[in-house]
């Protein structure tokens, strides 16, 4: 079945949309599908991460429809929210590995240390002794532990990172 609005022009098309008009939409996306799908392909190495942007500008798309002012063109409208979605996503992957690296993977070394008495450790603060262990032996997160310090999650972190590199100079030679 043809789209009775493929033949209008965007601005016309996004009006319709905006005024309820679904079969606009349905127009719109015909159009622009493939250049917004090779736009993210080009720039993401995953299938499913150019699916999950992809879902996501048109989400955007939608719920910002009435944000849409028709006198600037719709392609670059929507290339605008395609950008933004993409920086989103890349920002979260990147903040994923960073959490990931902060956590110590367990070697197989024999001179590895798999558990420190964090009580008996004096080149620790206090803070860094219940933040490391609330961390890595309770297994909290960042905003748990931030709320039983009573400091900002940043800080948070930076006490756990300053608690661990006296450690790991402490046990220098071990994998901690």
């Amino acid at each position: 079945m043809v789209n009775p609005f493929s033949h209008l022009e965007d601005e016309k098309l996004m009006q319709l949309y905006v005024d309820g008009e679904y079969m606009a939409f349905e127009a719109i996306y015909m159009r622009y599908k493939n250049n917004i799908y090779t736009y993210l392909n080009k720039r993401l190495k995953s299938e499913s991460a150019v699916e999950d942007v992809f879902q996501n500008i048109f989400i955007k798309f939608h719920k910002s429809k009435d944000n849409y002012n028709s006198k600037y063109p719709l392609l670059k409208w929507i290339y605008t929210i395609s950008k933004s979605e993409l920086l989103d996503y890349l920002k979260k992957k990147k903040i994923i590995e960073v959490q990931f690296k902060e956590t110590d993977a367990k070697s197989t070394q024999e001179n590895e240390v798999d558990y420190v008495d964090l009580n008996k450790e004096k080149v620790l603060s206090s803070n860094e002794k219940e933040a490391i262990s609330l961390r890595y032996y309770s297994a909290k997160d960042f905003d748990e532990i931030s709320k039983v310090l009573n400091t900002s999650k940043a800080n948070t972190r930076k006490i756990i990172s300053r608690g661990l590199a006296k450690l790991r100079k402490k046990y220098k030679g071990s994998s901690l």
